[in-house]
């Protein structure tokens, strides 16, 4: 599923269109989530990557 979301450009998410049924405030709450997860997920890497920077 991950690969579907991910667009020719790897650092830019590509969201599914709409569902049917699905209202405009919902989408925007997962749109949110996404936004939320990859702040996080940056913050993770950059920590990440100092603790490594530490042992050279």
């Amino acid at each position: 599923m991950k690969a579907d979301l991910l667009g020719e450009d790897l650092d830019e998410w590509n969201l599914p269109l709409l569902h049917s049924g699905m209202g405009w405030a919902t989408n925007e709450r997962w749109v949110a989530r996404y936004d939320a997860a990859e702040e996080k997920l940056d913050a993770q890497l950059v920590m990440a990557e100092a603790r490594l920077m530490r042992r050279l």
